[in-house]
């Protein structure tokens, strides 16, 4: 039985086995065809010192195979050899990236952050890794912006399990496209990404108890939450990271800001800190928890561009409605005819959207959705905005892939 190492981050909550895992032994730990359940069956297996995987069960195996014969033909090494020339730990190669769809890669980060996050201690070279996902997420937004959206999005206002880890990829995803709009360098967008995508590392698994929660914090629960911004500079640090502004943003991500009446005049952390906070908060508004399920597009848009007590609008809240319009991609409307829809993109006037019609007058499923652009359509516009809960609908994403092509 030939085994090859799996990396850690490739196993997250909640995913089925294709493989056996096994020790460095070949003891089973948990067998090909099971569930990692929970978050203590998952901390239990990434404990261990290294996890192996039958060579020829995974897709992984078959990677690093070919990789080694293509090594060793290369130096020209003897068969017998062949074990010295498998490399474990190389990226996915650019060539396979492209044959896969944008969901299964946007999929594929969003696993991998889950595993780097959860293993902040034991990852070597953390800040690189998050600077290659800063780099991902900016590639595959210019790939395809309208159907990157619209798969956050739709998870983060339809799903309640992993919520950590994709509110942070959702917000980071955000900060990237608005970084720009208030004059931030390439180097400043950078931290701002990884800020996002690390704001919570020190409450990854209290952030997940929470959406599952009826009932109010504890004591505790509240102190942790307090706590968080702190603690998380204190494991980034810990975790050799040294980008000051991305440290310093996760330190305030919480904490009251001040500045000249025009953002773009405030100096670049607070700046950072400032969107950072703005997309926060837009996007926890929307996703839905056991005790409540999420607001609406517009009420969230609402709780970010009308400040209490503040007369003039928030300018990042505003940038938000520009980018996305009232209903963003992936979110759930009411249309004038009776039907409920699914917003495929914005349109022109942030009140427009190019969306697909799921359900008919009747709550009845469509097999087939429909498309339609309230901007040219005089007859159809959104009547209003829906939560996920309301709109009682399971999307075929292969469909919406080939509507969004369109």
């Amino acid at each position: 039985m030939d085994l090859i190492e799996l990396r850690k981050e490739k196993l997250i909550l909640g995913m089925s086995l294709n493989f056996t895992l096994r020790d460095e032994k070949g003891i089973i730990l948990l067998a090909k065809g099971n569930k990692i359940a929970s978050s203590h069956q998952l901390e239990s297996i990434r404990s261990r010192g290294k996890i192996f995987v039958e060579i020829d069960e995974s897709e992984e195996g078959v990677r690093v195979m070919m990789s080694g014969i293509i090594a060793l033909n290369q130096f020209g090494a003897p068969i017998k050899d062949f074990s010295n020339y498998l490399e474990l730990d190389q990226e996915i190669p650019e060539e396979r990236l492209a044959r896969e769809t944008l969901f299964k890669r946007w999929d594929n980060l969003e696993s991998g952050l889950g595993g780097l996050l959860a293993n902040v201690d034991a990852t070597a070279d953390f800040q690189e890794k998050l600077y290659q996902m800063a780099r991902s997420i900016e590639r595959f937004l210019l790939e395809d912006s309208s159907g990157s959206l619209f798969l956050l999005f739709n998870r983060a206002v339809t799903y309640f399990r992993g919520y950590s880890v994709l509110h942070s990829l959702l917000c980071a995803t955000l900060a990237h496209s608005l970084a720009g709009i208030f004059g931030l360098s390439p180097k400043e967008r950078r931290s701002l990404v990884c800020a996002a995508l690390t704001m919570n590392v020190a409450m990854m698994r209290l952030q997940d108890t929470l959406t599952m929660q009826q009932g109010a914090l504890s004591q505790g629960q509240r102190d942790e939450v307090d706590a968080h911004p702190d603690a998380g500079k204190a494991m980034l640090l810990k975790a050799g990271v040294t980008d000051e502004n991305w440290l310093e943003v996760v330190a305030r991500h919480h904490a009251a800001l001040e500045g000249p009446e025009e953002l773009v005049n405030w100096l670049p952390v607070q700046r950072m800190t400032k969107i950072l906070q703005t997309v926060d908060r837009y996007t926890a508004a929307m996703s839905p928890r056991k005790s409540r399920t999420g607001r609406t597009a517009r009420d969230s848009v609402r709780s970010v561009v009308v400040q209490a007590g503040v007369a003039k609008h928030d300018e990042v809240g505003t940038a938000l409605v520009r980018m996305l319009g009232l209903s963003p991609p992936g979110t759930f409307v009411k249309l004038t005819n009776g039907e409920t829809a699914v917003v495929i993109r914005r349109g022109v006037k942030p009140g427009d959207a190019l969306v697909a019609s799921v359900m008919n007058r009747m709550d009845e499923p469509i097999v087939q959705p429909r498309l339609h652009d309230t901007a040219r359509e005089k007859s159809i516009s959104i009547e209003s905005t829906l939560t996920a809960a309301s709109a009682r609908v399971n999307l075929n994403m292969d469909v919406m892939q080939r509507l969004l092509s369109k």
